[in-house]
């Protein structure tokens, strides 16, 4: 028999097995290890076509073979499979790209259409921990004492280390009226969490802080986009406009703040306060540097493998060259830190307070076939002179750190005051 009529024979049996082991309902779906058995009889382009992309993982389905027929419980399929997914993603070295299942994504959805309830906080992931970076005005965590800087340890008695920052978030939301119970470890003054030593490897928390548990009521809750005060030193006038968010039309509203304050009140200074601002939408970031960088202004650039270089420019003109000042604190963090880096890079503004956060990434939300999804880090931003900010924040030009202990006195804003006269 010639060799090619050996091989077609060959594959014929092959596919002619995959058959019969499709009939007794063993291939396909409801053994792993039946698929397993058919892709090692079938060619490699055949087994992709049929059994899907989890055909080119020879040594996972080794492993899931060897599990199901030693084993001494019952194997869940299922959970072997999402354990799967999430420790190959873990292995990205990524802590913002995470999968969510089924439930998990039904729940961000809900959550990204503005209809949820919470307690009205906003929390990164610092160093492997959940970490609050801001509690809304008069909203149920600022009611119960919550402060930026807390750890979140446990959600309803449930540890979530290991967990997604969205996995966290999506537990903490839930309907108006639920209540929600929160863990929280809480730094001594001054100390914060710590990097990991070895690269990689989860940080650990300072000693000497508290654990707090906080029942929670949940409500709705609308993050409020500004809060504006006039302040007079010296015979000065100094607009202080404290930035909470870059959600949908919050660049407008800036603007239509900032010029509304430069003609009613004529400033001698702006004091753009962006602490404990975690973040939001670019196009907002980019319409906020807008305000106080001329026309066409690089206020970023993107950086990535699969994603296609580009540089984002000031769009809306407006050209004041009133002094400015931006206030960043070590929860400043994404949309501000573009925000802040531009202002700074363009010589635009001076910075006051403390080292950024250090999180400029471009995310997507993919759906996967089993209802669930996947968000995956596509690329980062880079300040205008090209700084790659994550991990490594915006270092301000004026260090002046705010101290929580002492609650009348805002040492930070206090400090820039004081440069604004030093330099009248």
């Amino acid at each position: 028999m010639k060799n090619s009529q050996r091989v077609a024979v060959l594959a014929l049996s092959a596919l002619m097995m995959a058959a019969l082991l499709l009939v007794a309902g063993v291939a396909f779906g409801s053994s792993t290890m039946g698929r397993a058995l058919v892709r090692s009889m079938l060619p490699a382009g055949v087994a992709e076509a049929w059994l899907g992309p989890d055909a080119g993982f020879p040594l996972q389905a080794s492993v899931l073979q060897k599990v199901e027929g030693t084993f001494f419980k019952p194997v869940d399929a299922a959970a072997l499979e999402e354990g799967a997914i999430r420790g190959m993603l873990a292995g990205l070295d990524d802590p913002y790209t995470a999968y969510f299942d089924p439930e998990e994504y039904a729940n961000l959805l809900v959550h990204t259409q503005g209809s949820y309830s919470g307690v009205g906080i906003v929390v990164e992931m610092r160093f492997g921990f959940v970490t609050v970076v801001s509690t809304f005005k008069e909203s149920p965590a600022e009611q119960a004492g919550v402060r930026p800087g807390d750890v979140i340890v446990a959600v309803d008695e449930e540890g979530v280390q290991g967990k997604s920052l969205d996995q966290v978030v999506t537990r903490i939301k839930g309907p108006e009226g639920t209540e929600v119970n929160l863990r929280l470890y809480r730094p001594a003054s001054g100390s914060k969490v710590m990097p990991p030593v070895v690269e990689g490897d989860t940080g650990e928390l300072p000693p000497g802080g508290e654990t707090i548990n906080l029942l929670l009521t949940r409500r709705a809750v609308s993050p409020p986009v500004l809060e504006t005060e006039v302040l007079e030193r010296d015979g000065m006038k100094v607009a202080h406009i404290s930035f909470f968010t870059f959600s949908e039309g919050s660049g407008d509203k800036l603007r239509a703040e900032v010029e509304a304050v430069m003609e009613k009140e004529v400033p001698d200074a702006v004091i753009l306060d962006l602490r404990s601002n975690g973040g939001g939408l670019v196009d907002e970031a980019v319409k906020v540097a807008g305000i106080f960088l001329p026309k066409g202004t690089v206020v970023a650039t993107t950086e990535g493998r699969h994603w296609p270089k580009e540089t984002l420019t000031a769009h809306s003109g407006y050209t004041s060259q009133v002094p400015l000042l931006v206030l960043v604190d070590g929860f400043t963090a994404s949309a501000s830190e573009i925000v802040a880096g531009a202002l700074l890079d363009n010589g635009r503004a001076t910075l006051v307070g403390e080292r950024t956060f250090g999180k400029g990434l471009i995310q997507s939300i993919q759906a996967l076939s089993n209802g669930g999804a996947v968000k995956i880090t596509m690329a980062v931003y880079l300040t205008p002179s090209g700084a790659d900010i994550n991990g490594e924040g915006i270092e301000p030009n004026v260090e002046a750190p705010d101290d929580p202990e002492t609650e009348d006195v805002d040492e930070t804003l206090e400090k820039a005051l004081q440069v604004i006269a030093d330099r009248s």
